[in-house]
């Protein structure tokens, strides 16, 4: 039970696991913009006993245990999905709402996966304690996705994705930092990815299957079609690893359902939220990367017809895949499920 002592009575307790990763010091960051006291945040993961700032106060990070979670208003998971299985089935049990942020009960049918500009009253309608957040890609291609299904309905989504090295959490900085400014054509020791990244590409992430499609490949596929609530959406996926520290770029080929123009899309895009759309004749600056590091909104433009495509399109975008591609989604997919509780959470937009 909460100690009235020993927190500020008018925000939640809330715990992150894996605070001290890359994901969830994005979380801690986002966390200590709302302005979450520092104690009223409960810091979990590797490396008990040593301690974080947070909000100019020094934060000791435990182990998540019974007790622990007995105090616990709200749970984000910013580990692997093996540690989030064993957290819900032991301490995350009792904790009264929890977002993870692994693949690990993304598909699961009694589990929401919930972005909130497509699919907020997933988040709503949900009586468990579990919400699933999704992959990074996936949640910057729904929040443009969405505003055009609503608009003039999707037939198919082909998706290439330039994803960052961010993505693959520290291990992924470290290995492109080891590589930058050397000659060899190998990999570092102990990178995560299927090949060198630094001054080159690597298109596979994840595992490669059978089939030839990879593991990062397969959860844009389901999850697009789960969170659009589109179980029969034809979709297609390339997943690449740029050279890039932070910041998912994706190109998406569509159709649409409905006849419609490149104006009307564009005035769907305008109106949507969580998005910054910027005119494709460049008159504007495309999305970058640099442009969405350490900002809110999925930046979209190059919007523009398909020729000789019925009812074709194509759009680009970037988009913070720490921030709406992870920590920031989670808190948001919070807000709106008790909003009376954990709307105080979500800082004013960056």
């Amino acid at each position: 039970m909460r100690d009235s002592r020993t927190t500020a009575p008018d925000w939640p307790i809330v715990g992150v696991v894996g605070a001290r990763g890359v994901v969830g010091s994005a979380f801690c960051s986002i966390l200590a913009d709302a302005g979450l006291p520092a104690e009223n945040l409960r810091a979990f993961g590797s490396g008990e006993g040593a301690s974080l700032t947070f909000a100019g106060a020094d934060v000791r990070v435990g182990v998540l245990d019974e007790r622990a979670a007995s105090e616990l208003d709200l749970l984000f998971l910013a580990v692997d999905g093996p540690q989030s299985r064993e957290i819900m089935a032991g301490p995350g049990a009792s904790v009264p709402l929890v977002v993870d942020n692994s693949s690990a009960f993304r598909l699961a049918d009694d589990v929401p996966l919930v972005v909130p500009e497509a699919n907020a009253h997933a988040a709503r309608e949900h009586h468990g304690n579990l919400i699933a957040n999704p992959n990074c890609t996936t949640a910057a291609a729904v929040v443009v996705l969405a505003p055009i299904r609503d608009a003039a309905g999707l037939a198919s989504v082909d998706l290439a994705s330039y994803q960052a090295v961010s993505g693959a959490g520290r291990a992924g900085l470290d290995a492109f930092a080891a590589e930058r400014g050397t000659d060899d054509r190998d990999r570092a020791a102990d990178s995560p990815f299927h090949g060198r990244i630094a001054d080159s590409v690597v298109p596979q992430i994840d595992v490669l299957g059978d089939d030839g499609w990879t593991g990062e490949e397969r959860k844009i596929h389901a999850e697009l079609r789960k969170i659009l609530e589109m179980p029969d959406l034809d979709v297609a996926a390339t997943a690449v690893r740029v050279p890039v520290h932070t910041g998912h770029s994706l190109a998406l080929h569509i159709r649409t359902v409905r006849e419609t123009s490149v104006e009307q899309l564009e005035a769907a895009l305008r109106a949507a939220p969580g998005l910054e759309y910027r005119r494709a004749d460049g008159s504007e600056r495309h999305p970058m990367p640099l442009d969405v590091e350490g900002r809110d909104p999925v930046i979209v433009g190059r919007l523009r017809a398909i020729p000789g495509r019925e009812r074709g399109f194509a759009v680009w975008l970037s988009s913070d895949n720490l921030r709406k591609g992870a920590a920031l989604n989670a808190i948001q997919v919070a807000a709106v499920a008790d909003p009376s509780r954990f709307a105080m959470l979500v800082p004013p937009p960056r």
